[in-house]
C-alpha cells in the first residue's frame, strides 16, 4: 500500500520548502489586505472624530442661542413688569 518511509522525506521537504513559500506568498497577500483594512479604520475613526466636533460645534451654538433667548425673555419680562407698574400708578396730572 503506502510506504509510510516515503513520508519522512515527504514532510522535511514540505517543511523546508513549502512552508517558507506559503508564508511568503501569505505575507505577499496579506500585507496589502491589512494595509487597507486598517487605513479603513483609521479614517472612519477620523471621520468619526470629525463629525463628534461638528455635533459639538452645533451644540455649543445651540446653547448660545438659547441664552440669548432667555436674556430677551427676561428683559421683556422685566419691560411688563415696568409697563404695568406704571399702568397701575395714577396717571400723571396733565392740567396744567
Amino acid at each position: 500500500m503506502f510506504d509510510f518511509a516515503l513520508l519522512i522525506p515527504l514532510l522535511a521537504i514540505f517543511f523546508i520548502f513549502g512552508v517558507p513559500i506559503m508564508a511568503v506568498a501569505t505575507h505577499f497577500v496579506l500585507r496589502p489586505i491589512v494595509r487597507d483594512v486598517i487605513g479603513a479604520i483609521h479614517g472612519k475613526a477620523e471621520a468619526e472624530a470629525e463629525d463628534l466636533l461638528n455635533r459639538i460645534g452645533r451644540l455649543e451654538q445651540a446653547v448660545l442661542d438659547h441664552g440669548q433667548q432667555v436674556d430677551r425673555l427676561v428683559e421683556a419680562e422685566v419691560f411688563r413688569r415696568q409697563l404695568e407698574a406704571g399702568r397701575r400708578a395714577d396717571p400723571p396730572d396733565l392740567e396744567g
